[in-house]
């Protein structure tokens, strides 16, 4: 591994450590009094500021087993493990609120290490050095703050590093709104402290720039003007009163305009066959276009990932047709109005005849084995088939659904947990749907607008551009039961499709369906549905094929599928991958979610006891919880 290799020290001085990290057992707020906090021996130079804004970096660089997507986007319409998740599941929830919550502790844990640091900031000597380690940690605490927001909604806003005898130390609930606004001050002045990537003394390879900071401003805008824009118009519990999002929307085009001004059309494009998906295949994303935020690893650091290993079995995770029915024809049009011709029950078909995105995304049988795509030394994980595995004796982690994801997946000789390709956190291709997205909510959106945004990677992936004046032509019906707005543009629809298919897997669609109004739409009686499962029949019960691949796996006879034991499809031909379930035969429930409920999570009893009994605040509970 290269020594040019930077790691990310996450280390702190241990008065520090102690000082700022002990939790109490009963509230975060309710702790010793911070006696070291006058100390002048620590906030002296710029050194002091970096090595302080290092220990707060795992709050926003994540850390990433073995199952890399499905940690990213667990319950979803996209994406299945083996059996259904309880955040989809939510029949037999009473609404009592828990005990506690990490999240909340956690959440406010790390803002006031945040807060501490701001708090003393301004002791070292004012230089553009100094000024960017402070943009990174105002850049964590408008994270901090921003997870809080999506969970819980407004919570109680606190900018001091507060002591047991402060007065602040408790107070009630602040609106959404309010903190999403505090959030984009905060970003706002991150932005003008940042270094660009690469640019300045400051800007090490991994850190913390401008451009990570305008996407996730454009990120939260986008996230709460949608919020408040189509709750208050549905007339949900979780709307904003007086308040229709426009504002912030207006700001995530703003935070947009900026970023595409300074980075313009620069995004990484793969090598052939891997245009799009070989922007998760970096050993470093250092001079990589569009890659803003990103987590290093190395072995000469000892910091070292064991994704590699699992990307080619998939982990326990495959994708939807639901999600493979929203990819364009690649005539650039949708399913209803194609004159494509392709087979939907072909995995071939479809990869050949649909958006590129979509066979490097999903695995796609014409490419051969699976051993064949990973040279070199033997990979217990790769398989001499072509078709993936729906049951557990076929291949170590099967596709339950058939669509193995390819997204991700690392052609290279795997070296057990000694993975070296760094973790892409943030990046530009989010950053122009988002401002798309808003720009075609307010009704502003131009062609001009679309080339140098959804079309920039479209380009990129191979696909054909999108044109302002056909997708309004277009006579198509949008469903909510695939995330689309029945009521709104063409153009505002095709962009949510975009998002879907250019950010899959990528930890979006959750909050997607949320800030659009949509979890009841989209997942009650939702029934996941997988490939055409003749296809599967016809492989898996071949044994000369088997043979003839190489399939060493399992002997031919142990693999066979037969409807109704080990395997089994709806009505229509396609797979049921909880076929056992009663929930999910063709009489059952599917998913549920309460839509007066399950926006946001409760507010734990304990802070709600705590703020009353020893502050005299109430703590207002979310909507369906008690």
């Amino acid at each position: 591994m290269s020594v040019m290799k930077i790691n990310m020290k996450y280390i702190i001085v241990l008065l520090f450590t102690i000082m700022i990290g002990q939790s109490c057992s009963e509230d975060f707020l309710d702790r010793s009094p911070l006696d070291a906090a006058s100390d002048e021996t620590f906030f002296t130079k710029t050194s002091d500021l970096k090595n302080y804004s290092n220990g707060l970096y795992s709050i926003v660089i994540r850390g990433i087993g073995g199952n890399r997507w499905t940690q990213l986007d667990k319950g979803t319409d996209d994406l299945v493990t083996s059996s259904p998740r309880g955040s989809l599941m939510r029949r037999s929830v009473s609404g009592q609120a828990p005990e506690s919550s990490a999240s909340w502790k956690n959440g406010y844990r790390n803002i006031r290490k945040t807060n501490y640091f701001l708090a003393n900031a301004s002791k070292v000597p004012v230089s553009d050095k100094s000024n960017h380690y402070i943009g990174e940690v105002l850049f964590i605490r408008a994270w901090a703050y921003f997870n809080l927001l999506k969970e819980f909604g407004g919570v109680p806003y606190i900018t001091d590093p507060l002591e047991t005898n402060s007065e602040e130390l408790y107070r009630p609930r602040d609106s959404r709104d309010f903190i999403a606004q505090k959030i984009l001050e905060d970003l706002d002045q991150a932005i003008e402290f940042l270094h660009w990537k690469g640019k300045g003394e400051a800007s090490e390879s991994g850190r913390i720039n401008k451009e990570t900071a305008l996407t996730f401003k454009s990120r939260v805008a986008l996230y709460e003007g949608t919020w408040e824009k189509y709750h208050g118009s549905k007339g949900t519990l979780f709307a904003v009163e007086g308040k229709d999002g426009n504002n912030f929307l207006q700001e995530a085009i703003e935070a947009g305009e900026q970023l595409i001004a300074y980075q313009g059309n620069k995004i990484y494009k793969g090598r052939a066959g891997w245009e799009y998906n070989g922007l998760w295949d970096q050993l470093d994303y250092r001079n990589i276009a569009g890659a803003f935020l990103y987590k290093n690893y190395s072995v000469d650091h000892s910091v070292m990932n064991n994704w590699s290993t699992y990307s080619v079995g998939g982990w326990d995770a495959s994708i939807t047709k639901q999600c493979i029915d929203q990819y364009l024809a690649k005539d650039g049009k949708p399913e209803e109005i194609t004159t494509v011709e392709f087979d939907r029950y072909s995995m071939v078909s479809l990869a050949e005849n649909k958006d590129p995105r979509l066979a490097q995304s999903v695995w796609n049988p014409a490419n051969g084995t699976l051993r064949s795509m990973f040279p070199g030394p033997y990979n217990g994980h790769a398989y001499n088939t072509s078709m993936p595995g729906l049951i557990t004796n076929q291949q170590r982690w099967p596709a339950i659904t058939g669509y193995r994801i390819w997204k991700g997946t690392l052609a290279v000789p795997v070296a057990g947990s000694q993975g070296e390709y760094d973790d892409l956190i943030i990046r530009y291709g989010e950053a122009l749907l988002n401002y798309a997205e808003a720009k075609a909510i307010l009704g502003t959106i131009t062609q001009s607008d679309i080339d140098k945004s959804i079309n920039v990677l479209r380009e990129r992936a191979g696909m054909v551009p999108m044109n302002l004046t056909e997708v309004n032509s277009w006579n198509i019906d949008y469903s909510s039961r695939y995330g689309y707005e029945p009521t709104a543009s063409n153009i505002v629809n095709e962009i949510r499709r975009e998002r879907r298919v250019e950010l899959l897997m990528e930890g979006f669609r959750t909050d997607d369906i949320k800030r659009w109004a949509l979890i009841d739409a989209v997942y009650n009686g939702m029934k996941p549905k997988g490939a055409g499962l003749g296809q599967f029949l016809d492989y898996w019960n071949n044994a000369d094929n088997l043979v003839r691949e190489g399939f060493i796996w399992s002997t031919p006879e142990a693999v066979k599928l037969t409807k109704g034991v080990n395997c089994d499809e709806f009505e229509d031909g396609f797979i049921n991958p909880f076929f056992r379930l009663s929930d999910f035969k063709a009489d059952g429930n599917g998913y549920y979610v309460n839509p007066e409920r399950d926006y946001l999570n409760a507010v734990p009893q304990q802070e709600i006891f705590i703020y009353e009994s020893k502050g005299g605040v109430t703590l207002e509970q979310n909507p369906g919880w008690f």
